[in-house]
């Protein structure tokens, strides 16, 4: 009994290792991704962040796509729960829409977005690394959608409308922020943000139509 004991620990260790080192290369990754971005990020840099050995990185990752996508995954999963967390401070006196609008545009216009639109960039032309992305950036909407779901709470929730604002404000909030990453100009995207969020009390009957527009300043 004490030797399958031992033999059960020191599996349950060597797991545990190899998780630790799988993490330690894939926030290696994300760090180089985050500083230098996709086409400046090579294995010998990840290696080095990582400090480890090459033949260590190549068993866990044995090409760079393999790398690259693994630490977009890692990213993504990140920052979902950086996500969740944030969203569960929300006080109840905060208006769920406005909530949403706030939380979807903190997660779409970040570090970590401006990364993953790298590689979807590349993966326009690189057929290889769009078949290894697209199940991880699946992934990552779905888990995204489903946390601005939560946000909304019960009183939305049997709603058939939900669904398909949330996605259209994951989709319009996209790009907002892939815009904004060329020209920089974040007023009138702001201007925007606050004009989906009356939208989106609209399109749920808590405001009329003509509530759409803010009233003009002497109007």
């Amino acid at each position: 009994m004490a030797e399958a004991h031992t033999r059960t620990t020191g599996r349950r260790t060597q797991e545990e290792r190899r998780t630790e080192t799988r993490t330690r290369l894939l926030d290696a990754a994300v760090a180089c991704l985050l500083d230098v971005g996709y086409a400046s990020t090579t294995v010998a840099d990840v290696q080095q962040r990582a400090g480890l050995a090459r033949g260590t990185l190549l068993h866990h990752f044995p090409t760079k796509i393999d790398l690259i996508v693994g630490a977009m995954g890692h990213l993504a999963a990140r920052r979902i729960e950086e996500f969740r967390s944030e969203a569960q401070l929300i006080s109840d006196s905060k208006d769920r829409l406005h909530a949403l609008v706030d939380l979807a545009w903190s997660g779409l216009h970040s570090p970590a977005f401006f990364s993953a639109a790298e590689l979807w960039m590349a993966a326009r032309t690189d057929l290889e690394l769009r078949a290894a992305l697209l199940p991880v950036e699946a992934v990552a909407f779905a888990d995204l959608q489903d946390g601005l779901m939560s946000i909304l709470g019960p009183a939305y929730a049997d709603d058939p409308r939900t669904p398909t604002l949330v996605g259209l404000t994951i989709d319009l909030l996209t790009g907002l922020s892939l815009a904004a990453m060329l020209t920089g100009d974040l007023g009138e995207r702001h201007k925007l943000l606050t004009r989906w969020k009356r939208a989106l009390s609209v399109l749920f009957g808590e405001l009329s139509a003509d509530q759409l527009l803010e009233p003009r300043p002497g109007s």
